[in-house]
């Protein structure tokens, strides 16, 4: 079904925004990728599990993301309805007792600083990965040796039909850079995070402490969509590339970072082709000098 029609039946039936043949370039912090077919971003849960029930009667793919931080949306672009929960459902909300209660699309940044003027402590680490607090905790984020899905206390997710479930942190089974949403898959929708009472000023402290030195350490000036690979057990994915030598390699407008050897960045025009063909040099390459097969981390979206 073409965009542009399957769109206007959309939107005599959602509350939410409805894009027909959407530049995903648009919606990634790499601003790279084609269009979706679709992309909708509905107004709150009802209005997604109706949506969901629409694309599943109409037999009409669909896919989940948040603010596009650690995804690359191939050049052909995605076909069917791409589900954006950024910029909704992004509710914050003290509940007592530690607990900041938080909508998936909330940004994660935003949420860190709120936890710290409210003298909750915990979240500190993570004021600096960008996206939101659903993407974060689906894919169990993590830096500074803090990970955001075991500051979990309970969290709801939708099944893909359309059944709404509340998990708790173990039921939620977090991993390394991943968790039971992300493996089934589910669709996070609220999160409640148990965090510690502080005074607000040494956590605001804690939380520059972390952004300066995570200013240092990574190249924020340019796009990218976070660490490429994943870190293989005991050892940075970056300290293999840089050890290959391949910081500064480069493929069209697509560059290894001279800051983190783990980060691609869009140097200006990069392309998909020009991304995924960098990240295989850097697994071919890193392979055959450490026999080490890096795993990407970042999600590819398309074709």
């Amino acid at each position: 079904m073409e965009g542009i029609t399957l769109a206007l039946q959309l939107k005599d039936k959602v509350r939410g925004q409805v894009y027909a043949n959407e530049p995903m370039s648009r919606h990634t912090s790499f601003r790279i990728g084609g269009p979706a077919d679709v992309l909708v971003v509905p107004r709150d849960i009802p209005d997604l599990l109706a949506l969901i029930g629409i694309l599943s009667d109409m037999q009409v793919p669909f896919h989940i993301i948040g603010a596009g931080t650690n995804l690359l949306v191939e050049d052909e672009g995605i076909r069917g309805v791409v589900i954006k929960i950024a910029n909704t459902l992004s509710h914050v909300n003290r509940l007592g007792n530690g607990i900041l209660r938080c909508g998936a699309g909330a940004l994660l940044p935003s949420v860190c600083r709120d936890a710290a003027l409210k003298g909750l402590s915990g979240l500190e680490f993570a004021s600096g990965i960008p996206g939101t607090v659903g993407g974060a905790v689906t894919m169990n984020a993590a830096a500074f040796g803090g990970f955001v899905a075991e500051l979990v206390d309970t969290a709801e997710v939708i099944t893909y039909d359309g059944h709404q479930i509340r998990l708790d942190r173990e039921n939620l089974e977090p991993g390394a850079k991943t968790t039971r949403v992300l493996a089934e898959p589910l669709i996070l929708v609220e999160v409640d995070f148990a965090l510690k009472q502080d005074l607000p000023e040494r956590v605001q402290k804690r939380m520059q402490e972390y952004l300066r030195e995570r200013a240092c350490r990574q190249p924020l000036s340019l796009p990218s969509a976070g660490c490429a690979f994943k870190n293989p057990t005991g050892e940075g994915a970056g300290r293999f590339i840089d050890a290959a030598g391949l910081k500064g390699v480069s493929v069209g407008g697509a560059e290894v970072s001279r800051v983190h050897a783990n980060f691609i960045v869009n140097n200006g025009g990069a392309t998909a082709e020009d991304v995924i063909s960098l990240m295989k040099h850097v697994q071919e390459v890193v392979y055959s000098k450490f026999q080490v097969m890096l795993e990407p981390e970042v999600r590819i979206l398309g074709g």
